[in-house]
């Protein structure tokens, strides 16, 4: 599938003679070394569907920037020019089709100081002005987003099919990104039942195929009964239907003809973000830290919920497809205050056992003033009656004194 979006946005690229012929030529050698470097870089005989959607995206991109510097000749592109763009950048100038900053400028700084300019013999003048002023044009890492059970299932009721609620549930259930979802298939899913609780569940298998190439291929069950529930619902209800296109050369066609028959989801990203935004709209709900609602989100709020049931890092990692050493979900830890817990948890639990030690102590103690008590107990009986005895031979002898007996 991407490949053919990809040679489809690369043919009209290079066919486009608005763009300046000079920088056709420098996209085809681009295009050329990054197909070759994607495809060994992987050890791959042929370029694979992964690499073939990163190739795509830089074709949009590509267009992006021969728009900014105004189709100008990019082997004759001057100091200013390239700084100007930077500044326009990340004073926000340069907005995105919503009307926004570019979160992530650094996709475009990486092409305009590496081998996109380089051909052209212009990628230093980037990398300088990068260097100098320590530009990274990365959005905030340390950014706190997720939003709690309660908003998600409230955003829910929002929804209005069934193919829409069983895509949230499995964004929020296994925590994948919305990409990878929408490409899961009939045989990504295994039917079962959990032999400790007895309920059914899902084996969900995340291949490479469908992941980021950071991400690390693994199965994963699912946790929640609703998720179950609409899956078995769309499994059971896979069929042929009309899409609702607005495109003319797509009206009527079979979904079928653009989608594999066993997907899931017969739809794109774009679509899943329209329903999504309409349910948020609709259910008057925000991330914790008050930002808009994004399909990211979920993944990172079933990291959060998770840590709040008590699964270690390691267990929440091996779910999101973070390697056991990563340290994405630091700042979540951090946020919800589980590991400042810990210092005051060992205070409480010292205490605990200094009590318990003191009450051993104690009992130690008890039992021997209960051995002392018993001691001098049968002391005061053994004196009562050495006492009593020698009343009585005192008594006699004087009794027998008084009768003349000897």
């Amino acid at each position: 599938m991407h490949k053919e979006r990809y040679e489809r946005r690369k043919k009209d690229l290079l066919n486009d003679k608005k763009v300046n012929s000079n920088n056709r030529k420098i996209i085809v050698e681009f295009l050329e070394f990054e197909e070759y470097k994607l495809k060994r870089k992987e050890g791959l005989s042929e370029v694979d569907e992964r690499s073939y959607k990163t190739l795509y995206f830089y074709i949009g991109r590509i267009r992006n920037l021969n728009g900014w510097l105004k189709n100008k000749d990019w082997s004759k592109i001057t100091d200013e020019e390239i700084k100007k763009l930077i500044d326009d950048l990340e004073d926000g100038k340069i907005k995105t089709k919503k009307g926004t900053r570019y979160s992530d400028r650094s996709l475009y700084y990486q092409m305009i100081s590496g081998r996109l300019f380089e051909i052209a013999g212009k990628d230093y003048i980037a990398s300088k002005i990068l260097k100098r002023f320590s530009i990274t044009g990365r959005r905030d890492k340390n950014e706190v987003r997720f939003l709690d059970e309660d908003s998600f299932k409230k955003i829910i009721l929002c929804t209005t099919t069934p193919i829409q609620r069983c895509l949230l549930w499995l964004a929020w259930d296994i925590g994948e990104n919305i990409g990878s979802i929408l490409e899961l298939g009939r045989g990504d899913f295994q039917r079962g039942v959990n032999k400790d609780t007895g309920e059914p569940e899902y084996l969900v298998r995340l291949t490479k195929e469908k992941l980021k190439r950071s991400r690390t291929p693994r199965t994963e069950y699912t946790n929640y009964n609703e998720t179950v529930k609409y899956l078995d619902l769309i499994l059971n209800d896979l069929q042929d239907a009309k899409s609702n296109f607005s495109n003319q050369y797509l009206k009527n066609k079979n979904l079928n003809d653009i989608y594999n028959k066993d997907n899931l989801f017969k739809f794109g990203i774009n679509s899943a973000d329209d329903f999504l935004k309409r349910a948020v709209k609709k259910a008057g709900v925000k991330c914790v830290g008050g930002q808009e609602i994004t399909w990211k989100d979920l993944r990172s709020s079933m990291a959060c919920h998770l840590l709040k049931e008590g699964w270690s890092t390691d267990e929440v990692n091996a779910r999101l497809g973070h390697k056991p050493s990563s340290r994405m979900i630091d700042k979540y830890i951090n946020y919800l205050c589980l590991d400042r817990s810990k210092p005051k948890k060992k205070v409480y639990d010292s205490n605990v056992k200094r009590l318990e030690i003191e009450l051993e102590k104690q009992k130690e103690y008890n039992k021997l003033q209960a051995v002392r008590l018993e001691n001098l107990k049968k002391d005061q009986e053994r004196m009562k009656g050495e006492l009593l005895k020698e009343f009585e031979e005192i008594y006699l002898k004087k009794h027998k004194a008084r009768l003349g007996v000897e």
